[in-house]
């Protein structure tokens, strides 16, 4: 006897036994993948794509490889680096000059090859920076251990992250996972954030995976009509902050993980009020709130007046995974890693790598930082403007604010420490993602975005240290 469910495609009334089934084993399986905490055996705790990440970055970067007069240790992922950087601006280069029609002919390749100038441009800077490190030869401005060497490090973790993320991302966006969520707490979501029910998942993806997986989330949704242009803008620049391991790795940087929880009890507090204020203001309120015109209108999540809540929410969840296939899921698994890495990587190196020059040999971080350097001292911060570049420079890469603040004071390395993560935009990394997106953000959109976020969270960042220190 059957109630309510048929093998049928599922229609308002009806749920299909193929794609409930299907929901509930890859829910189960995403949801475990991504937000699952366990033991890491050394009193803090990861996700199981944590630890796989963890084991492939110690399995690739295990051997090293002896390189022409470098005196950078070159494992097997800095390799891979290499290799995915020169064939990406080679690529782009015969593509450029050549125009060979199975590049031309595919719109895809074509996308990723058929690069826009500044794009061109930065997969030349990735190429000349990356065989820099690998011959040991050029300015030392460019391979010195704190510039180069170290984006290089950076970049090749990155991909170790991408390797494992790509894959498993399907499993939590295309089987109905986000649309169940969606139907359940959309209210909430929509008075809280002004966003579908469906951001939560970008939200505890990121909070337990990674910002870059967050991004990439959003992207695809974003680009599949589930998110307006407003909604992915608001999610990536308020939700993608990094994972909860990640954050103890800043928090052991700067001497703080006997104090983690309270650390990131703080980081926690702050992304909440962010997130709640920074749709409401310029620049992201007055972004355009339009769906792609290409794909249209996509989410549902209005439940119909003669059905419940949690019935929708399983209607909506099963349809979705009744209509993704293997096929489906191993195309965009494809198509994202060409694009992650034929492009991602090489502007990750590539301005990564200028920022870091910037920081290390000139004085302009002193220079931007001044107003700064005058607000933590109104906040009464000790070591105010010493510490000041620490408040910007996070705009570039989020790690670097960790690695000046290790001799500081402990309540100031608690403040901007936890800036540094509630801060949200990092160039190398989410930044990249978001303006190689179809969001309508810019740089300078961004940057305002930081500078705003900065702002706000300071006064409540070092309110909330005064009265749990």
């Amino acid at each position: 006897m059957k109630v309510g469910i048929t093998m049928s495609q599922p229609s308002d009334t009806t749920l299909s036994k193929r794609g409930l089934v299907k929901f509930i084993l890859f829910s189960l399986l995403g949801m475990f993948l991504f937000l699952a905490p366990i033991p890491d055996g050394e009193g803090a705790f990861n996700i199981p794509l944590g630890f796989a990440i963890d084991w492939l970055r110690g399995l690739l970067g295990g051997g090293v490889l002896t390189t022409y007069g470098s005196d950078t240790d070159f494992a097997i992922h800095h390799l891979l680096a290499l290799i995915v950087i020169t064939l990406s601006f080679v690529g782009t280069l015969v593509t450029y000059l050549f125009k060979p029609k199975f590049i031309m002919n595919n719109d895809k390749l074509r996308e990723i090859f058929r690069s826009s100038p500044i794009y061109f441009i930065s997969k030349l800077i990735g190429f000349a920076v990356v065989w820099m490190i690998f011959l040991g030869w050029g300015p030392d401005f460019v391979i010195n251990a704190f510039t180069g060497d170290e984006m290089m490090g950076l970049t090749a973790s990155l991909m170790v992250v991408f390797i494992i993320l790509v894959p498993a991302i399907p499993i939590l966006t295309k089987f109905g996972l986000m649309e169940f969520f969606g139907v359940l707490i959309r209210k909430a979501v929509r008075f809280l954030f002004r966003l579908p029910g469906r951001a939560s998942i970008d939200l505890m993806a990121s909070w337990f995976g990674s910002s870059a997986a967050s991004v990439i989330i959003t992207r695809d949704q974003h680009e599949k009509g589930f998110y307006t242009g407003r909604e992915a803008a608001v999610i990536a620049t308020n939700f993608s902050f990094v994972s909860l391991p990640f954050t103890l790795v800043v928090a052991d940087t700067i001497g703080l993980r006997d104090r983690f929880w309270l650390f990131y009890l703080v980081v926690c507090v702050v992304c909440i009020l962010l997130a709640m204020i920074m749709p409401r203001i310029w620049p992201l309120r007055k972004l355009n709130d339009d769906y792609l015109p290409e794909v249209g209108k996509q989410i549902h999540e209005e439940v119909p007046e003669n059905m419940g809540i949690f019935r929708w929410a399983l209607r909506s969840a099963t349809k979705s995974a009744n209509e993704t296939t293997p096929g489906q899921v191993a195309r965009a698994g494809a198509y994202s890693y060409l694009n992650i890495f034929m492009d991602l990587i090489p502007i990750i190196l590539a301005w990564g790598t200028v920022a870091l020059i910037i920081f290390e040999f000139t004085p302009i971080f002193d220079w931007v930082s001044w107003p700064m350097g005058q607000l933590l001292r109104l906040l009464q911060v000790e070591g105010a403007m010493y510490y000041a570049p620490a408040t910007l420079v996070g705009f570039f890469d989020m790690f670097i604010p960790a690695l000046l603040l290790p001799s500081a004071p402990q309540a100031t390395r608690f403040i901007l420490g936890t800036l540094s993560i509630v801060q949200v935009i990092y160039l190398a990394e989410t930044g990249v993602l978001i303006l190689k997106s179809k969001m309508p953000l810019n740089i300078g959109k961004l940057f305002a975005i930081f500078i705003i976020r900065t702002l706000i969270a300071l006064p409540i960042i070092v309110g909330l240290t005064w009265l749990l220190f």
